[in-house]
């Protein structure tokens, strides 16, 4: 069975398609996402869409839940509390209620997806550093769990002595799992990496092959970039792209 994985996809519609065209001749049997199908992006309504005509399941990330909860604005810096202004204005009623609909955890029997922690007080925390999955990896039922949130793409791995460490994949990287340990891996992000790496960033996890691989693509930038401008939305949210950052 392979399990295609993609998170923070965040608008930026050019990027998804092309994750999703890759993921198809994979020849994935399913999808998960986790999170952030909307904010600094231009098309969070074809987004959205598309997440459903996938029937894609996805989990709950910070900028989904802030469409419907104003008051979390706060927590954002300008540049997303702008662009998420914007996109509450230009998403249907449907969509936000597809958004709202949404959990915070999904849970099978290989794995668990999540958007920042497994940690149900504080979900949208980031795990950057080794110490900060402690929690989830305390929380975690399953052997492996899948997050995203810091569009940073990398794995940690807990040993049978509960010690942490860290693989970063700032490029495509394809990783055995071994039976004796337990991994977070964090996706990536789709349409906005900050990795410095701008190509797009997806996982796919083989259970034959007891493997995951982290894959970096390219997709249109510049039209994404023309869509943000015309939008009104901040010029930087496009310029980033070309970076990673």
């Amino acid at each position: 069975m392979k399990y295609g994985f993609i998170s923070d996809i965040h608008g930026n519609y050019e990027a998804l398609t092309k994750a999703l065209e890759i993921l198809h001749d994979k020849n994935v049997n399913f999808i998960y996402s986790a999170g952030d199908i909307v904010g600094y992006g231009p098309n969070p309504e074809d987004c959205v869409k598309e997440i459903q005509k996938h029937a894609i399941n996805s989990v709950m990330g910070n900028h989904d839940f802030a469409v419907n909860n104003e008051e979390e604005e706060w927590k954002f810096n300008a540049y997303a509390r702008m662009a998420i202004q914007w996109t509450r204005d230009h998403l249907s009623l449907d969509s936000k209620n597809f958004l709202k609909s949404l959990p915070f955890f999904i849970e099978k029997d290989e794995f668990t997806v999540f958007h920042g922690t497994l940690d149900e007080e504080e979900p949208f925390n980031y795990i950057l550093m080794p110490e900060d999955a402690t929690i989830s990896f305390e929380n975690m039922k399953t052997r492996i769990g899948f997050f995203g949130h810091s569009h940073i793409s990398g794995i940690f791995v807990e040993n049978k002595l509960k010690m942490i460490d860290y693989i970063p994949s700032p490029s495509s990287y394809t990783f055995k799992l071994n039976q004796n340990n337990r991994y977070l891996i964090n996706v990536g992000s789709v349409g906005q990496p900050r990795d410095g790496n701008p190509m797009g960033s997806l996982a796919i996890y083989d259970t034959e092959l007891d493997s995951v691989e982290i894959l970096r693509f390219q997709y249109d930038i510049d039209t994404v970039y023309k869509k943000i401008v015309s939008a009104d939305l901040p010029r930087f949210l496009g310029e980033r792209l070309y970076s990673g950052i």
